[in-house]
């Protein structure tokens, strides 16, 4: 049957229990997706250097804004704006640009819709090209874990056919 009842919530604890599994369920997919951001603005140095403002994406976990600190180390990568790894078959770790948050703040001000308020400033050493004003970026604090992405998240996976990513058995030899 296609619409039936999968989870009952009886009382005011178990709604609480589920709301509690499913937030700490989305706690675990950012860390290992890495934080939505857009950035406001790049200061270009030489050979490749550059502080970057971002601002983080909001009605996130308020635990998940507090691992972004001044003086922790992260990783920066481009995205699409569907939040889509876009570069080909490496990696989103492997792509980053990597450094330093040189600092963390929130605004007093009320957030825009979408927003948290919060900006970090990010220093690296290597500026990839995704990384521009008005771009959409996703940012990983030095202490979230770094896991390989699902190629089927990858948008554009290098691939120029299903049929090279999926082989059928016919690749096998008969003997």
């Amino acid at each position: 049957m296609r619409f039936h009842i999968s989870d009952l919530w009886l009382d005011d604890a178990a709604m609480q229990r589920a709301a509690l599994n499913q937030t700490e369920t989305h706690k675990a997919f950012i860390r290992s997706r890495w934080m939505p951001a857009w950035i406001d603005a790049v200061e270009y140095g030489k050979f490749g250097r550059a502080t970057v403002t971002a601002t983080l994406f909001g009605r996130m976990d308020d635990s998940l804004y507090a691992d972004f600190k001044k003086g922790g180390s992260a990783m920066m990568n481009a995205v699409e704006n569907t939040l889509k790894h876009t570069h080909g078959a490496y990696g989103p770790g492997h792509m980053a640009s990597r450094g330093s948050i040189l600092d963390a703040t929130k605004s007093p001000d009320p957030a825009p819709m979408g927003s948290s308020g919060i900006q970090i400033h990010f220093e690296t050493d290597l500026i990839i090209e995704g990384i521009r004003p008005g771009k959409t970026v996703r940012v990983r604090p030095g202490n979230w874990p770094q896991v390989q992405v699902p190629r089927e998240e990858y948008l554009n996976d290098g691939s120029s056919s299903t049929e090279e990513r999926f082989p059928s058995p016919a690749i096998f030899p008969k003997y």
